[in-house]
């Protein structure tokens, strides 16, 4: 199958990647040294599906310049907010497939094998069992999300991760060095995550959609919250994960 990525950034990259393994994967970008082709309607006769890997405050004007290329094609977003995307897929051609989807992981991950990718029907519109069954092939673990709960939880788990990440980074910075001495085990888990986010230049936007009232309503809440895990094994699981950070730490 003939696939064409829209954006050759972090992300696109890693998809041409992997997708590479199973089809022909060509790319388009704005930034010439990162493309394939010299323009979205190169890459749109080539590809019978096209893949919108962009930032996701880009992915609606994306959309609509994709849209009139459409036709006949299998057109999925990979967004992480989908705030947008439904009115611009209203603007692609009935006989245009379309499905906005979710992978749940970054490129950082490995492979694609076994990563999990919400797949989401645009109302009214075909494509997203193509969509499901795209990914399933291609190694991921497809599951299907319902877009009218999407934006919603993940502001309160990507948002709100990147947020409360940028704000111990931003405070152990302030902090100086000397912090390093004073840090248990909890700050070291922490602390790597918080610096981890550093190295993506978009995490400041990704942390501008949380929902911060109410996280602080629920600092301050005094309730024990009803665990969603079994404590005991979270808690082994969380000294597991600092074995592997020894070395990041020594």
């Amino acid at each position: 199958m003939r696939v064409g990525i829209v954006g050759g950034g972090a992300m696109g990259s890693w998809l041409k990647r992997e997708l590479s393994r199973l089809h022909e994967v060509l790319v388009y970008d704005v930034d010439r040294a990162r493309s394939d082709v010299e323009s979205l309607g190169e890459l749109a006769a080539f590809a019978e599906v096209v893949v919108v890997a962009v930032p996701f405050w880009e992915a609606a004007a994306v959309l609509r310049a994709v849209a009139p290329l459409s036709s006949g094609r299998l057109v999925m977003d990979v967004a992480t907010f989908k705030e947008g995307v439904v009115e611009a897929y209203g603007a692609f051609p009935q006989d245009a497939r379309v499905a906005t989807v979710h992978p749940m992981f970054g490129p950082g991950a490995p492979s694609l094998r076994g990563q999990r990718v919400l797949v989401m029907e645009v109302p009214g519109r075909p494509g997203a069992a193509d969509a499901f069954r795209f990914w399933a092939e291609a190694g991921a673990a497809a599951e299907w999300g319902d877009l009218a709960k999407h934006d919603f939880y993940v502001s309160r788990t990507i948002a709100l991760s990147y947020a409360v990440g940028l704000a111990l980074a931003r405070l152990y910075a302030e902090l100086g060095e000397e912090v390093f001495k004073y840090g248990g085990t909890s700050f070291r888990y922490l602390a790597t995550y918080a610096f981890s986010l550093l190295r993506d230049p978009n995490a400041a936007r990704y942390a501008e959609r949380a929902p911060l009232d109410e996280f602080v309503k629920y600092m301050l809440s005094k309730d024990a919250p009803r665990p969603l895990r079994d404590p005991d094994a979270a808690y082994k699981a969380f000294y597991k994960a600092l074995e592997a950070l020894e070395e990041f730490w020594r």
